[in-house]
């Protein structure tokens, strides 16, 4: 009996052996490649930088396995793409076996040569796969900009940055003493991972409503638009003063703008105006002894606070302090601190107090996150009381704040939703429901008459709160 089931054994074993064998390599016209996408395409890339790298998959569809006679980069060796087929880096790969039912990655990446041109150049190629006397080809497509490259410099005498082709630093740009950093509207400052921009002397942004100066990294890619902690930011040393912020747009920093203690008590430390402070990977502004006038701004999404204000004297009128961090990390702290006290590290070593007392004020604002409490008042250390000024005060403004202690320093406060369209998805717009709209006070708004989008808040008369003004839709004026 055991010597019959043998042949059965050994035919069982015959068939499920063929049937695991594959068809042997076809030479068959009709089977084709299939690529994951038909064009390559990078986002803008600066020259003798080197781009982020793309990828496409190549699939054999069919059963049988198929040789692909070769993969030529169209531009060969003095193209300004790379690729690499299957892990190995070439501009001519032959004789590519692809199992049936397979794939195979082929990995890009472009550098673009100088042209000392002002606008951006397409810069085109071709990948070509041969397979079985079909011909196939995936195009390569980029964009290539030139820039005025600064690494690990320092300007000695005032300069300008006109808006001509961007900027792009590596390292730091160091402004020294009583030197003026002009920047001319339309002007783009691209920073690469890391690098920071230190202000001893002086910051003045002329941006303008069409045409805002924008301060961002150098991966321009669409995976990194809303991205922070992509370079350092801006820091603004104790000798600087007098610095000008208009019409700007400064995003996925580390620190968007830092104060370094000890500033100058006889000067305004910033005017930041009609200007944007988002994606930051610890804070927007974190100032310390500072003097801060802002108005008409939107500072948004930290990891640690929007605003750290320890110290100093700070006005802000017309602005949208809004926190809603929380796609990567949870944050650590709210959209807004003030503290009468800053900490710093003295010749010793030793960690001091600086109680220099804080007087700050908040109008037509909106200060909200997705925190129960977005507002965090500080004027102790470790349970011991700082008793220099601790003066503030919030008045015809809606913020999240859930310890009313001393109401004299709210007036026509608002603690409600101030209903923003989308703020997971950064529109910090109001709703026709907005409790903000129109709960604004005149004497403040005449001084910030535009809102971010350049429309007029005192036209009817009533401002809204915050940096953008309702504006009532086209059919819902028809109805």
């Amino acid at each position: 009996m055991k010597k019959a089931l043998i042949p059965i054994l050994l035919l069982v074993i015959g068939i499920w052996l063929a049937s695991c064998q594959k068809d042997p390599i076809s030479s068959n016209p009709s089977f084709k490649l299939d690529f994951s996408i038909d064009t390559v395409v990078f986002d803008t890339v600066f020259t003798t930088i080197g781009s982020a790298t793309r990828s496409l998959k190549v699939y054999n569809r069919n059963r049988s396995d198929i040789n692909i006679s070769s993969v030529r980069l169209m531009g060969g060796n003095s193209s300004a793409y790379r690729i690499n087929v299957d892990g190995q880096p070439t501009d001519y790969a032959r004789d590519i076996l692809l199992r049936g039912k397979d794939s195979l990655f082929v990995f890009v990446e472009v550098t673009v040569d100088p042209t000392n041109e002002d606008a951006p150049m397409l810069v085109s190629d071709s990948i070509v796969f041969e397979t079985n006397g079909n011909i196939q080809d995936v195009k390569l497509i980029s964009w290539g900009q030139d820039m005025h490259l600064y690494k690990a410099d320092t300007l000695f005498e005032s300069t300008t940055f006109t808006a001509d082709k961007p900027y792009l630093i590596y390292d730091y740009l160091w402004v020294k003493p009583d030197v003026e950093l002009t920047i001319e509207p339309g002007a783009r400052i691209h920073s690469h991972n890391g690098a920071w921009i230190l202000v001893e002397g002086k910051l003045v942004v002329n941006g303008e409503p069409e045409n805002p100066v924008i301060f961002e990294g150098d991966r321009l890619e669409l995976f990194y638009r809303d991205k922070p902690g992509q370079w350092g930011g801006i820091w603004l040393t104790p000798s600087s003063h007098s610095n000008i912020i208009n019409w700007a747009i400064i995003s996925n920093a580390i620190t968007g703008i830092n104060i370094l203690p000890f500033a100058n008590p006889d000067f305004k430390t910033l005017t930041i105006t009609n200007s944007i402070v988002k994606n930051m990977s610890y804070m927007a502004i974190d100032a310390r002894g500072a003097s801060i006038e802002s108005g008409n701004c939107l500072f948004a999404n930290a990891k640690e606070m929007c605003l750290s204000l320890a110290a100093g004297t700070y006005n802000f009128s017309h602005c949208t302090i809004a926190n809603y961090w929380g796609q990567y990390v949870t944050r650590t702290g709210p959209a807004l601190l003030l503290a009468n006290y800053y900490l710093y590290q003295a010749a010793s070593g030793d960690v001091e107090i600086a109680e220099y007392g804080l007087e700050a004020s908040f109008t037509n604002s909106i200060i909200y996150g997705s925190r129960s409490n977005e507002v965090e008042l500080v004027n102790s250390y470790y349970g011991q009381p700082i008793n220099s000024p601790f003066i503030y005060h919030f008045e015809n403004s809606l913020i999240r704040f859930d310890n009313l202690s001393d109401s004299s320093n709210f007036i026509n406060v608002i603690f409600d939703k101030p209903l923003f369209i989308d703020p997971y998805g950064q529109d910090f717009q109001l709703e026709s429901e907005s409790p903000a709209i129109n709960a604004g006070l005149m004497e403040f708004a005449l001084k910030y008459p535009f809102d971010l989008n350049n429309v007029s808040r005192i036209s009817d008369n009533n401002p809204d709160i915050g940096a953008y003004e309702w504006v009532e839709e086209e059919e819902e004026e028809e109805k």
